[in-house]
C-alpha cells in the first residue's frame, strides 16, 4: 500500500522523527552530531564524491573533458572527508569492473555502521528512481543532493551498457551555477541561463508511434502550458493558438501532411510577431503582457538553426540557472522543459535491460521543487508516473513533507526513495 504524504505525517514519531518502514530513511539530528557511527546525513558527513579535488578513481565517460582541480581554492567544507565516513569505507571494494550498475553512497546505516548504497540500475534493489529529499533549511540537504548528482556523474560508466547519462537540474536558487565553482568543476556541468535557452518549445518531436496532427498537439501544449501560468481566458488561448497554428503554415508546415513535419519549426518570436502584427488582436489583457514579457526577456533562442533537441542538449549534467528571475518565468521555463522533455522521452522509446537492471538515461532535479509542485503542470506528474520505462528518474527536493500533498494529487505516491533530513512538519 502506498501512503500518501498527510498519511506519513500521521506516521511520524515526533520525539524520534521516524518514518514507516517502508521508507527509507537516513535520520540526521542534533543530539547524536557528536557521534560519528551515527550522523551519515549532516552537511559534514557526504559521500565523497564532492569531499575531496583529488582525481576520482571513475573515469567520466569524456576522459578529454576531465577537468582538472584545485586543491587550494576548493570549498574546505566540500573538501573535508569526515573520519565516520572514512571508518566506515571498507578497505577492500568489489573490483569497478564487476560491477553491473551504479553504486551510489548514500550514507551509512545507523544499527550496523554499515555503507548505506543506493543501486539505480538494479530493478530488485530499487524498482524505479524517483527520489523525494525533504530537509528544512541548514540540515544539508543541498549538500546531501549535490553528493548524489557527482556520484552519478562519476560513476556512469557502470550505468547500464556503459551508456552515458544526462541529468537536468532546474536550480531556482543558485546553488549550482556558476558559483559553485567546486560543483562545476565536480561535474563538469553545464550552465545555461533564461536567454536564448538553446531549444525550441515548438519543435515537432516525431514518436515511434505515429501521432496524427502533430503540430496541432504541439502548439495545444505549448498554449495550455502558458495560460495556466499566466491565467489565460479561453478568447486570449485561442487566440494564442491561432498565432501558432499561423506560424506553422508560414513555415510550410501543415497538420495534416506528415511530410511537411520535418521543416524547420517557427519559433516563438516569430509567433510573437504574427501576435503583434494582427490589428485585429486586442493588446491590453494578460496575453499581451505575458508575450511581451517572454519577447522582452528573449527566454528562447530566436534563431532555428541554432537550437537543439532537448534530449541531445543532456549530456553530461546540465543547469538551468534560475535564480534571480520572477516566479511566473521560471515556472514557465520548467513547465515548457517537462513538456519537451516528456515528447522526446516517448519519442525515444524503451530504455535497455537485461535481467533485473536497467539502463538510466536521464535524471531530473527540481530543487525547491515546491515552486512548481504547487503549480500543478501535468507534465512532472507524467514523467513520474511513465519515466521508469524510458529509464528516466526523478529527484525533488524541498523543506517539508506537505509539499509533496497539492489539491488535485499526492506526488508521494510517485515517489519511492526517500532521504529526510530534520523536517518542521513532523
Amino acid at each position: 500500500m502506498i501512503k500518501s504524504a498527510s498519511k506519513i505525517e500521521e506516521d511520524l514519531d515526533s520525539s524520534r522523527q521516524e518514518l514507516p518502514d517502508r521508507i527509507k530513511y537516513l535520520y540526521s539530528s542534533n543530539e547524536m552530531s557528536s557521534s560519528k557511527a551515527q550522523a551519515p546525513l549532516t552537511a559534514s558527513v557526504l559521500d565523497e564524491s564532492l569531499s575531496s579535488c583529488e582525481d576520482y578513481p571513475s573515469t567520466p565517460v569524456d576522459e578529454k573533458e576531465k577537468p582538472a582541480y584545485d586543491q587550494e581554492n576548493c570549498d574546505p567544507s566540500i573538501n573535508a572527508i569526515t573520519d565516520s565516513v572514512q571508518e566506515n569505507v571498507p578497505e577492500k571494494r568489489e573490483p569497478m569492473e564487476e560491477r553491473q550498475g551504479m553504486e551510489i553512497l548514500f550514507g551509512e546505516d545507523i544499527s550496523n555502521g554499515k555503507e548505506l548504497l543506493w543501486l539505480p540500475n538494479d530493478t530488485n534493489k530499487v524498482f524505479h528512481t524517483n527520489t523525494g529529499i525533504i530537509g528544512t533549511m541548514g540540515t544539508g540537504k543541498t549538500q546531501f543532493t549535490k553528493s548524489i548528482i557527482t556520484q552519478l556523474y562519476r560513476d556512469q560508466a557502470h550505468n547500464f551498457d556503459g551508456s552515458p547519462l544526462g541529468i537536468l537540474i532546474f536550480d531556482y536558487k543558485g546553488d549550482y551555477n556558476e558559483s559553485k565553482e567546486d560543483f562545476i568543476v565536480a561535474t563538469n556541468a553545464k550552465v545555461l541561463k533564461p536567454y536564448h535557452l538553446p531549444f525550441n518549445p515548438l519543435a515537432l518531436t516525431k514518436a515511434k508511434v505515429f501521432k496524427p496532427l502533430l503540430p496541432i498537439h504541439t502548439a495545444n501544449a505549448f498554449k495550455d502550458t502558458l495560460s495556466k501560468v499566466y491565467g489565460l481566458g479561453a478568447k486570449q488561448q485561442n487566440t494564442l493558438f491561432s498565432c501558432i497554428t499561423q506560424a506553422y503554415t508560414a513555415k510550410g508546415i501543415k497538420a495534416g501532411d506528415p511530410s511537411t513535419w520535418g521543416n524547420i519549426p517557427p519559433t516563438f518570436d516569430m509567433v510573437y510577431n504574427i501576435y503583434l502584427n494582427d490589428e485585429e488582436i486586442k493588446k491590453t489583457d494578460s496575453l499581451a503582457a505575458a508575450m511581451e514579457k517572454l519577447h522582452q526577456f528573449e527566454v528562447f533562442e530566436g534563431d532555428p538553426t541554432k537550437t537543439l533537441s532537448l534530449f541531445d542538449l543532456l549530456k553530461g549534467v546540465v543547469v538551468v540557472d534560475l535564480s534571480g528571475y520572477d516566479s511566473d518565468i521560471q515556472n514557465l521555463i520548467v513547465a515548457i522543459t517537462l513538456d519537451l522533455f516528456y515528447s522526446q522521452m516517448q519519442a525515444s522509446g524503451s530504455s535497455k535491460m537485461d535481467h533485473q537492471y536497467r539502463q538510466l538515461t536521464k535524471l531530473i532535479l527540481v530543487d525547491e521543487a515546491d515552486n512548481f509542485m504547487s503549480e500543478e503542470f501535468p507534465a512532472l506528474k507524467k514523467i513520474l508516473k511513465e519515466g521508469r520505462e524510458f529509464g528516466v528518474g526523478t529527484i525533488l527536493s524541498t523543506q517539508f513533507l506537505k509539499h509533496f500533498g497539492t489539491s488535485d494529487d499526492d506526488y508521494a505516491k510517485y515517489i519511492l526513495t526517500w532521504v529526510v533530513h530534520n523536517v518542521a512538519d513532523a
